[in-house]
């Protein structure tokens, strides 16, 4: 694909739904959207994300850490009283999601902008 193409790409592409925000602005995968999506309904453990998204409990797993290094999920420690513990998975709320994304985009047309307006060529070859 030239660059050129990469380009018109960038700027023809549409988006029709919240999950293809969340897949562009955080790199996310179908089973990390579903996972995130199961949580907005409130916490959950790992089973219960399971068995809302219907995959293994690796792969919820492994959502679940993306999801948690890019700040779209908190874990809380819970203790078992007879000794143990487990974590409860909670999503950023959609609202500050919509913040998030909407403050990366300005700070990728405001990077974006300087970059035309300070190296653009006077002449194109």
């Amino acid at each position: 694909m030239t660059t050129h193409n990469q380009i018109e790409n960038l700027f023809s592409r549409s988006f029709e739904k919240p999950s293809d925000l969340l897949c562009c602005a955080f790199g996310l995968k179908n089973s990390e959207i579903d996972t995130y999506f199961s949580l907005l309904s409130g916490p959950k453990t790992v089973e219960e994300i399971r068995s809302v998204v219907e995959c293994d409990r690796s792969t919820v797993q492994r959502a679940l850490m993306k999801l948690r290094n890019k700040g779209l999920v908190e874990r809380e420690i819970r203790h078992i009283k007879r000794g143990g513990y487990y974590y409860v998975y909670r999503a950023l709320s959609a609202d500050d999601v919509r913040r998030i994304i909407l403050d990366l985009l300005e700070k990728w047309y405001r990077e974006t902008k300087k970059l035309l307006l300070a190296t653009w060529p006077e002449q194109l070859e």
